[in-house]
């Protein structure tokens, strides 16, 4: 405990409501990074921390980032080719990138920062929300709020498929004959391409059985494949998904690796059952597992967390496996020490480029001793994925919370960085019951180390959510959607809403809530937003009601509803935005948007 750590931000005039639970649910080389957001992209098997930290295994690159500082240079090998930045964050200067160290074949990683408002490098979405933060920011340089206010459906965009889809999609630019992909998964373990101007299918892959029941007395989705959003890597052109396996119940746990290009799993040593790996003394228990949390790719390994079924049935624990994806026999996992404790908000772990940090649920057995519940954790490496005494968190009313199944993992994590504060990068982590904390990633600071506490909505099972974040001229915002009683400034809706969490520059670090916007339906949806350059332009985008809206990302002022509706968009699923398009994923299709 660091009580001089602690910040605590009360906002008043709350209104109090609850809710239940709802849980469906290397090595060799340097990686560049993405100038346009300070946060970094995969390179040929090396590891990237948008412009701060070493590589391991070769050099990484600056981005333009915030303060468009030079890479820091790594040691040993270096990777191939050359990479080149976008745009700085506030449309700010060029970057300069670092130069990985020599020491290895394939000459070192070189990056550039661009000038604001220069164009992505890439197109693709390679991972869900974007980046491996999980900031969930798309750079479009066409996507004006001019422009987002004629937004239409794309009448010829025809993409449809069978089965249930509980994950975002994904995009990846340079399909086979240079033609783009859209991605989609479906709970039958299905795996398919779709052209990105007819929506037409391109490949389809089925992975193997999909279970009709979990098989541990609880659970509410079946068909249960595939659940979770994979991840691309563009260098080996592979997609990397995970889905359960089985007939009438889930008999096994498997991690595929499939050509982007067709689909074809050939690489040496795919499929990876992961059903046999141990943790300590703890083995891993087939049935009580969900996979619900989309997959990271970080540093050449690939990270895969499990959780627990609706109904928290069985002796489940929070789960993640690493495997090393040039050599999937290395392979590693790490497992609360407490049963429960899942880890399975659907928007995945965040990584600032050293390891992933991962958030738990609550206990399900009432101990009085902590294990490892309602608990943020740095997980790097493979052979136990080990962490320090840095690499923890857990708020000292974690008991409290365990009782009342008030979740710190009921949202997936963020990492942010504060120009002017001190530090400057953070995790962002919220909580079911309306805490947004914010963690300083270099250490998180065990038993109530947090630097701020801020209350953005009523005591109660009030969030499940996978927030996003992105920056303008008055700092850096954290948008989220709430279930329930949302602290929102006067004369704004409340209750049930997207919020914008603006967090000026400065230290310390001194968040309050700019704006409320409506959101309504059954499934709550998640949202990302856009810009045209870093920081002017900023829209923020959500499904609601079965419609897209975009809101101004400065005040949450109404800019576009669409005036169609796209159904079956399954709940803490986002949008993607790609080529000035705004692309949803729902129960066997997905809807395109673009100005018109």
């Amino acid at each position: 405990m660091n009580p001089s750590r602690m910040i605590t931000v009360v906002f008043l005039g709350m209104s109090l409501g609850c809710s239940s639970k709802s849980a469906s649910g290397g090595s060799g080389g340097g990686s560049a990074a993405d100038g346009s957001t300070g946060r970094s992209q995969p390179g040929s098997g090396g590891l990237a921390s948008g412009g701060s930290q070493p590589g391991t295994g070769g050099g990484i690159v600056a981005s333009g980032g915030v303060s468009g500082a030079a890479g820091a240079t790594g040691t040993g090998g270096a990777a191939v080719g050359m990479e080149t930045g976008g745009a700085a964050v506030n449309g700010g200067g060029a970057g300069r990138g670092g130069v990985g160290a020599g020491g290895g074949p394939g000459g070192s990683v070189v990056a550039t920062g661009g000038a604001g408002g220069a164009a992505p490098a890439t197109e693709s979405v390679l991972e869900r929300n974007n980046h491996p933060s999980r900031d969930g920011h798309f750079l479009q340089p066409t996507l004006t709020k001019a422009r987002a206010a004629t937004l239409a459906s794309d009448t010829g965009f025809v993409a449809t498929f069978a089965g249930s889809m509980w994950a975002s999609p994904l995009y990846l630019q340079d399909g086979p004959g240079g033609k783009g992909l859209f991605f989609a998964v479906t709970t039958g373990n299905n795996v398919i391409a779709l052209d990105e101007t007819t929506g037409a299918v391109t490949w389809m892959k089925n992975i193997g059985a999909a279970p009709q029941d979990t098989g541990a007395g609880c659970g509410n989705i079946r068909p249960i494949g595939i659940l979770s959003t994979p991840v691309i890597d563009p260098q080996s052109r592979t997609i990397y998904v995970a889905g359960a396996i089985g007939t009438t119940s889930i008999m096994r746990h498997e991690v595929h690796a499939l050509s982007v290009d067709d689909g074809t799993e050939t690489k040496a040593g795919w499929p990876v059952d992961v059903s046999g790996l141990t943790a300590g003394n703890l083995a891993f228990s087939v049935k009580p597992q969900n996979q619900r949390s989309a997959l990271s790719l970080v540093g050449g390994t690939l990270y895969v967390a499990y959780g627990g079924h609706v109904g928290d049935c069985g002796n489940y624990h929070g789960w993640v496996v690493g495997i090393n994806a040039a050599d999937p026999t290395m392979r590693g996992a790490w497992a609360t020490g407490g049963v429960g404790e899942g880890i399975w908000a659907a928007g995945g772990m965040a990584s600032d480029g050293n390891g992933v940090f991962a958030m738990t649920g609550n206990s399900t057995n009432g101990v009085a001793t902590h294990m490892d519940s309602e608990q943020v954790v740095r997980l790097k490496g493979l052979a136990t994925l080990a962490r320090t005494n840095t690499d923890t968190y857990f708020p000292s009313t974690w008991r409290t919370m365990d009782s009342a199944d008030a979740d710190l993992g009921s949202s997936s994590p963020l990492v942010i960085q504060v120009p002017g504060a001190t530090p400057s990068s953070y995790v962002v982590a919220i909580s079911k019951d309306g805490h947004m904390f914010l963690l300083d990633s270099t250490n998180l600071g065990g038993m109530n180390g947090h630097m701020v506490d801020f209350r953005v909505a009523a005591a109660g099972m009030s969030i499940h959510t996978v927030p996003a974040a992105y920056t303008t001229a008055a700092g850096v915002h954290v948008t989220f959607s709430t279930d329930m009683g949302a602290v929102c400034p006067a004369g704004m809706p409340s209750g049930k809403v997207i919020m914008s969490v603006l967090i000026p520059p400065g230290s310390p670090p001194a968040p309050r809530v700019v704006w409320c916007a409506a959101l309504a339906g059954n499934e709550v949806t998640a949202p990302i937003a856009t810009t045209t350059n870093g920081s002017a332009d900023a829209i923020v985008w959500y499904m609601s009601n079965n419609k897209l809206v975009g809101v101004d990302g400065d005040t949450g002022a109404n800019i576009v509803t669409s005036a169609d509706t796209c159904t079956g968009v399954r709940r803490w699923t986002s949008p993607i935005a790609a080529k000035g398009r705004i692309v949803v994923g729902g129960d066997g299709h997905l809807c395109s948007w673009s100005p018109h």
